[in-house]
């Protein structure tokens, strides 16, 4: 791992690992404040702002990723490039902002003050220049400024979201608290570019490759988002509350796991325009892999935690998700999957066609269960729709993959895994059974998981935990030695 990618992926780590560890606190606070109508109001009125954002940004993070990592070493190119895209994202956001006002005023006269709140969402995407830093390979000013935000916003939260009156407030935290991260960017960005306007011709050159990654982003909404807006037409919002918290645990998950995915992105734009075959394959046999010993114990550990995890953690209206976590768990296994074979596959090397073939076939899945399932089952059907559509979108871009460069899983090492894990959740599950519902049972069976699924690991030779130990006791010894030296 060269250099800059190692930095790279330890600030993205740094941002994805408090991301992780502040919703471990503000989750149980939000949902025992909140309840599951509080949580469904919150998540439906997000869809609908969703759907606008998703068109003020018109795939720009991973276009424009793109385009900054092909022309960062010429200055000219790179102002050009990036004046022409915020010139272009400009009248995107003017345009989406400008419809979600028509569509809130004329059809979503309930909620309003929640509509207006959310807004602010579509606002903030005129002033995400993420995609200019994870272009330029600098991920340290992005994670940090994130971070500070995201603690204030942790903060806001913590003190001042008691009941369900403060759900006003907590969706302005939330609203605010992306607006301003945004903005705090914007003070790193002088230093490195010279900003201009561009003629209407000009910015128009990218509208075009910009869709393409559009289209497949709709995709996405329609078989993530959409379900929130189904379920919450069709049942309730309450509904919509529970089917979100029956998923948080599981992105969570996915996100900390996904991480190296959006570092490698540059990395892997700049093998595939060197035609590097050989080391492209290398690097994404071992990324699916490393991610698959981390995926499937957490698959494994979510599920045997489920029963004395709920309770506690997400309160009384919540109960139902000792059943419905442990059925959606799989996808913490699958989408990583999916995930690395885009970013790392097929977007660095332009193939946006597979991309929005299997994303489109997945929102068709999306929309046909879910009009199919939620009249039948609910919530549950919601949740199975998610896990049906997950598993084809992943396997769709494997089949490609297979075809393309033959990649294979390593089926023993793999296996290992399987058995290390189940192993893991057979011990939590006998060595903790009758324990109280609480914070301290779960840190236990935490503990003892890791242990087991540890020492498995080292028992059936699976190789990721023995390079970790080798990779910490190299840091640490160039520690000492630069501390000695000088």
């Amino acid at each position: 791992m060269t250099s800059s990618v190692g930095k790279n992926l330890f600030y993205q780590s740094l941002f994805q690992g408090i991301r992780i560890l502040m919703p471990i606190v503000t989750i149980p606070i939000i949902s025992k404040a909140l309840g599951a109508h509080g949580i469904g109001i919150y998540s439906f009125t997000n869809s609908i702002a969703e759907y606008f954002i998703l068109l003020s940004g018109l795939g720009i993070t991973l276009y424009g990723n793109r385009e900054i990592a092909m022309v960062r070493e010429d200055k000219e190119k790179l102002n050009k490039t990036f004046s022409e895209l915020i010139s272009l994202k400009l009248v995107t956001t003017a345009v989406s902002f400008i419809l979600y006002s028509v569509v809130v005023v004329v059809f979503l006269h309930r909620d309003f003050l929640y509509y207006i709140i959310q807004s602010l969402h579509i606002i903030a995407v005129l002033f995400d220049i993420s995609w200019f830093f994870m272009g330029m390979e600098d991920f340290k000013k992005v994670s940090l400024s994130n971070l500070a935000v995201q603690t204030v916003v942790f903060f806001g939260i913590v003190f001042f979201i008691k009941d369900y009156s403060d759900l006003p407030l907590y969706l302005l935290l939330q609203a605010l608290g992306n607006l301003f991260s945004q903005l705090v960017m914007w003070g790193f960005i002088y230093k490195k570019i010279s900003f201009r306007f561009v003629p209407i011709k000009q910015m128009m050159r990218h509208l075009f490759p910009m869709v393409a990654y559009f289209f497949p982003q709709i995709a996405v909404i329609f078989y993530t988002t959409l379900s929130k807006t189904i379920l919450g037409v069709l049942e309730s919002q309450t509904a919509v509350g529970i089917y979100t918290n029956t998923l948080n645990l599981s992105t969570i998950i996915i996100t900390m796991i996904s991480t190296i995915n959006l570092v490698m992105l540059p990395k892997m734009s700049n093998l595939f325009s060197k035609n590097k075959i050989d080391e492209i394959n290398k690097t994404l046999h071992s990324l699916i892999h490393a991610q698959l010993f981390i995926s499937i114990p957490a698959a494994f550990g979510v599920s045997a935690l489920a029963a004395t995890l709920v309770p506690w953690f997400f309160g009384n209206d919540f109960e139902v998700l000792k059943v419905f976590v442990p059925i959606i768990a799989p996808v913490i296994i699958i989408m990583p999957i999916g995930i690395a074979i885009s970013n790392q596959y097929l977007l660095p090397r332009g193939n946006t066609k597979i991309y929005a073939f299997s994303t489109f076939g997945g929102a068709a899945i999306s929309i046909l269960l879910n009009f199919t399932l939620i009249p039948l089952l609910g919530v549950l059907g919601s949740v199975i729709t998610s896990l049906i559509v997950e598993t084809f979108v992943t396997v769709f871009r494997l089949i490609y993959l297979n075809k393309q460069n033959k990649f294979t899983f390593d089926s023993r090492l793999i296996f290992k895994m399987v058995v290390s894990a189940a192993a893991m959740a057979g011990t939590i599950k006998l060595t903790t059974n009758g324990m109280d519902d609480n914070f301290v049972t779960t840190l236990v069976q935490i503990v003892i998981g890791a242990v087991t699924y540890g020492s498995c690991s080292v028992a059936l030779k699976i190789p990721y935990l023995k390079d970790l130990f080798v990779v910490l006791k190299e840091k640490f010894y160039h520690s000492k030695r630069y501390k000695v030296k000088n």
